[in-house]
């Protein structure tokens, strides 16, 4: 499967990889593209992307690996740096707090392509798809604003989560992993 690269002028390109460098994060593989759409940052975790469709899909995948893996001590900044205010935002830092995450990820799942299903100035979404240890691929929605110049993660409230759906066919989803060069 292959990137549509380029774009004409009726708007912004949606298809096109970053071009980034992949880190390990918390035992995770996170994209990275400090001289190009992001982070400017990696203190206390990785935020300042570009206003650009590539920057969201750099901080929507970040953002996921920071929710997942900033440890007790970090993840009340982490919140407040990445997260949009809201009520989503308030459930889950109710719930991170109850929890202790210390450590890497044993055995993480990878991004592997994305697909970025709405965008405009102010908002976007991007579907990232992840492939699972066993190779069961699956796909979940990140929803993003654009607040205090940087892309910020909207949560959904719990009544309105999306679980993550299998994703079999990635034929409209452009390929973005740690393994691409």
């Amino acid at each position: 499967m292959t990137a549509c690269s380029g774009s004409d002028d009726s708007g912004p390109d949606l298809t096109s990889a970053p071009d980034a460098t992949w880190i390990t994060r918390g035992g995770i593989l996170a994209p990275t593209a400090p001289d190009g759409d992001g982070p400017t940052t990696d203190d206390p975790v990785p935020s300042g992307f570009a206003h650009t469709p590539q920057g969201a899909v750099l901080a929507a995948i970040n953002g996921q690996v920071s929710l997942a893996t900033t440890n007790d001590e970090d993840w009340p900044v982490m919140a407040n740096t990445i997260l949009s205010p809201g009520l989503g935002k308030d459930q889950w830092v109710q719930a991170r707090s109850l929890l202790s995450v210390t450590g890497s990820v044993k055995d993480p799942a990878a991004f592997t392509c994305f697909k970025i299903t709405d965008y405009d100035d102010e908002r976007t979404q991007v579907m990232l798809t992840v492939t699972w240890p066993d190779g069961k691929k699956t796909a979940q929605p990140t929803q993003l604003a654009w607040q205090g110049n940087d892309w910020r993660l909207v949560l959904p409230d719990q009544e309105q989560a999306q679980d993550a759906v299998v994703a079999d066919d990635q034929t409209d989803c452009t390929e973005f992993s740690a393994t691409q060069s």
